[in-house]
């Protein structure tokens, strides 16, 4: 199954202020119960206009598993969504090492 740019709105965080609807193009957005929600993936076009519409900081886009029109939205076949975390699994490539306080140029020699 092929993975899709999509929001997720965090519950724990969303004030059902509305803005992120309100900033929804394609209208994918909806409230529900006083918070927003994805109602309509579908005819999500991928854009982000909602992330950056939420003062609570309570959507974040990530590659979930979905099917339909990939004419509509961003699409990757090759990320593989495994429970909360996501497994980048690209052609010919490795991930990104782990970020770690390292030297960045040089070289370096302990003390003896």
């Amino acid at each position: 199954m092929a993975n899709k740019w999509m929001p997720v709105i965090l519950e724990s965080a969303c004030t059902g202020c509305g803005l992120c609807v309100e900033a929804c193009g394609p209208r994918s957005l909806a409230m529900d119960s006083g918070l927003a929600v994805l109602a309509f993936p579908d005819t999500c076009g991928s854009e982000e206009h909602c992330v950056s519409a939420c003062p609570e900081d309570a959507i974040q886009m990530r590659w979930l598993p979905f099917s339909g029109n990939r004419d509509v939205g961003r699409w990757n076949a090759e990320i593989a969504y495994i429970g909360d975390q996501l497994s980048w699994s690209l052609k010919n490539r490795t991930p990104p090492p782990p970020e770690t306080d390292t030297v960045q140029s040089g070289s370096y020699e302990p003390e003896h």
